[in-house]
């Protein structure tokens, strides 16, 4: 929900954590003794790391606790769950399928599956395809907040599994045209791997991959189901506090339980080239993006099949995935040239990038420099790019106000240059690669590209992020107009406090109190509301509290409702008596903050947040 341009990067293209420090680690031995440092200081309970080559495991093992209560620590036979890690597994599943002549990866979603309900108003000259599932390019919205987790026993199979996700399923642009990350897509892709094998999943995952590979530990379990699975803790207050495993509602998307043991086996298998089980050419499809505009446009490298680049700051990039359920953070990401890579987990609510750059200066400490490609700035073939460009690939919509507000870049030349500006922060240089092509300075590869879109409209992609062209004064006059509106809706506790004062010295009625208070109760509830669902962003797991009316989901309906109420009970009261007041200045003034309020409530009533209710999205 965050609408920081390094965020979207890790959320929509999953490019992983920042650049590793040279020199941090020279030995095994300090790799782990580092680690183990990291744990102490950041109060994560246990972790979970294997590295290998193709050929031999350099390490595999754990760190902290796996059960904090009974003191069992993490070895390298604990189970974490490996979250979307598991898409892994599905693309290689539908890879399989399509190696056998039962699929095509451009076959149509409603060819192959008509049971699944979807609404795409451009299936006539777009449709959903099988790759705009796996790629990420369906336009389908993410998981609604109420359709995550659960603390129930019940598991979802088959098409029920599936129709968890129905309201997401509907496309916001053209198939195949932006990459925003939906999970609902690999849940699809599970029913269609049931449907055409005849089998569930998770079984036919099992046969053609776990069992081949001898990961007897692995499961697809969306549940805790043995002992020897970690706990899960979050540090909230200053303290460990241990919290309940949750059910997942979506198998295909992030159900899988693994060992550093097992993992690495998996992780042999990429940096093998497939072998034994799959080809050269399906691991080299999986690594490539190519159903996006940036994709098509040149940028084939982002979120692939199941599969994305990592590490852009790094030495080298990675190629992998990044995963996450409940609170448990997992990676898997490797090196095919440099034949090497990693696998990691923890069980803390903690996003593990300390670990993960201390492990990839560890294992690029003696690799060679990597020539960066540059080419000089084509002037002339940028000019009709410059200007700014607004993001427009939310991942989850209920989020794109906030997104949007914050995600303005602004593309211009200076001295022989190409800068993006985004709206907060430092301007950075981009270097050109090839035609419009791009990459950060310190960037190991090109992950921005300019283009146009089917209508004519300029477009720049980063992975698969997609941003149009705007006027870049309108753009900010909307921007503004928005602070403006914030800034003189929170100045209505400032004038609570006024009024207040006003009553006790006797130059303002107590019975005006009530409506001098209107506004500043309409942003405290507000505010309560969106306090109680940032609650669940931090920590995620407590996502399964939305899908059932408690304190929490009524405080965020309630609180949302009451913002729209008021504000519309404080704009008439304003309106009806705005020739009354004698103070011309003072009266606009309240003017002013009462249409700010409603301004805000229409803005958040077109996202979905006035009386929004997260158990019935």
């Amino acid at each position: 929900m965050r609408p920081l341009l390094t965020l979207l990067i890790i959320a929509f293209t999953f490019i992983g954590s920042s650049g590793q420090k040279k020199g941090l680690v020279g030995t095994l031995a300090e790799l782990t003794d580092s680690i183990q440092t990291i744990l102490d200081k950041d109060h994560v309970v246990g972790v979970m790391l294997g590295i290998a080559s193709k050929d031999s495991v350099i390490f595999t093992g754990g760190f902290g606790y796996a059960d904090l209560e009974n003191k069992i620590t993490v070895d390298e036979h604990t189970l974490f769950r490996m979250g979307s890690i598991t898409k892994m597994f599905v693309s290689l599943g539908i890879s399989r399928l399509v190696e056998q002549g039962r699929l095509s990866l451009n076959d149509e979603l409603k060819i192959v599956a008509p049971e699944v309900h979807f609404q795409n108003k451009w299936e006539a000259t777009h449709p959903v395809r099988i790759i705009h599932l796996l790629e990420h390019t369906s336009g389908f919205d993410d998981i609604k907040l109420n359709a995550m987790y659960s603390l129930s026993p019940l598991e979802n199979h088959g098409r029920e599994m599936m129709l968890v996700h129905r309201n997401s399923l509907v496309c916001r642009w053209r198939p195949g045209e932006r990459t925003a990350y939906s999970n609902p897509n690999y849940t699809i892709l599970g029913y269609i791997i049931e449907k055409l094998s005849g089998m569930t999943y998770d079984q036919y995952l099992s046969d053609i991959i776990l069992n081949p590979l001898q990961m007897k530990e692995s499961n697809f379990n969306v549940r805790s189901k043995t002992s020897d699975n970690v706990q899960e803790y979050i540090f909230d207050n200053g303290k460990i506090k241990h919290v309940p495993s949750v059910v997942l509602l979506g198998g295909p998307q992030g159900s899988l339980w693994s060992s550093s043991h097992d993992m690495v086996r998996f992780l042999q298998l990429f940096l093998r080239d497939g072998a034994p089980l799959f080809t050269a050419q399906t691991i080299s499809d999986m690594e490539t993006a190519h159903s996006s505009l940036g994709a098509r446009s040149g940028l084939k490298l982002g979120y692939g099949l199941g599969n994305s680049i990592a590490f852009l700051n790094a030495k080298y990039p990675f190629q992998g995935h990044r995963g996450m359920v409940g609170t448990c953070h997992s990676g898997l990401y490797y090196n095919r040239e440099l034949n090497i890579g990693f696998v990691i987990a923890s069980n803390s609510d903690y996003n593990n990038f300390k670990i993960e750059n201390l492990v990839l200066s560890f294992l690029l400490r003696q690799a060679p420099e990597r020539k960066q490609i540059s080419q000089a700035l084509d002037e002339g073939e940028m000019k009709p790019f410059l200007g700014a460009y607004q993001f427009e690939s939310p991942r989850n919509e209920i989020a794109a106000i906030l997104d949007k507000i914050g995600n303005l870049q602004r593309i211009y030349i200076e001295n022989g240059d190409l800068y993006s500006q985004p709206l907060f922060g430092r301007a950075t240089k981009l270097v050109q690669t090839s035609a419009r092509t791009f990459r950060w300075p310190d960037a190991n590869t090109p992950m921005i590209v300019f283009t146009r879109n089917e209508g004519g409209k300029a477009v720049m992609c980063i992975g698969g992020t997609y941003y149009e062209k705007v006027s870049y004064s309108w753009a900010i006059a909307k921007k503004v107009a928005v602070l403006v509106a914030i800034l003189l809706a929170l100045s209505s506790l400032v004038y609570a406090i006024i009024s207040t004062i006003g009553a006790i010295s006797g130059k303002v009625k107590w019975t005006e109190l009530i409506f001098r208070f209107t506004p500043m109760i309409a942003l405290i509830v507000l505010m309560l509301a969106v306090t109680k669902l940032l609650q669940v962003q931090e920590h995620t797991y407590l996502l399964y509290e939305l899908n059932t009316v408690n304190a929490r989901t009524l405080t965020i309906f309630v609180g949302t409702t009451l913002f729209g109420v008021l504000s519309l009970v404080n704009l008439v009261f304003v309106i009806r008596e705005f020739k009354k007041i004698r103070s011309r200045w003072f009266a606009w003034y309240l003017l002013l903050m009462g249409l700010s309020f409603a301004c805000i409530t229409l803005l958040l009533l077109d996202a979905g947040w006035i009386g929004l209710r997260t158990w019935a999205m």
